[in-house]
């Protein structure tokens, strides 16, 4: 091997260690803006799910205290004759005319 394919081949070395380095460092530099971002995401979740929980024992308690009562208070009436959708299949056709 002569002198200047040495000197190549060591270039060559020096650019893909810089290359790997570099991406080595990005890397690290990705993983830990991941793991700092998924810890505030759980942090996040966390306050959520709290919220939540006091939403829903709060509907569960109103839920409870609706009666009938209240319910003649906000202005809803008994109904006589209820009606109901009926259960059986409709057939649809298209129509079209035929010249």
């Amino acid at each position: 091997m002569s002198f200047d394919g040495r000197v190549r081949f060591f270039w060559a070395l020096i650019t893909i260690s810089t290359l790997s380095f570099v991406v080595y460092v990005y890397a690290i530099n990705s993983t830990a803006r991941n793991i700092a971002l998924r810890q505030d995401l759980e942090k996040n979740i966390a306050e959520i799910s709290v919220n939540l929980n006091s939403l829903e024992f709060a509907y569960i308690e109103l839920k409870n205290n609706v009666t009938i009562e209240l319910a003649y208070h906000y202005g809803f009436k008994e109904v006589q004759n209820p009606l109901y959708v009926s259960r059986r299949p409709i057939s649809l056709s298209l129509n079209t005319l035929l010249r």
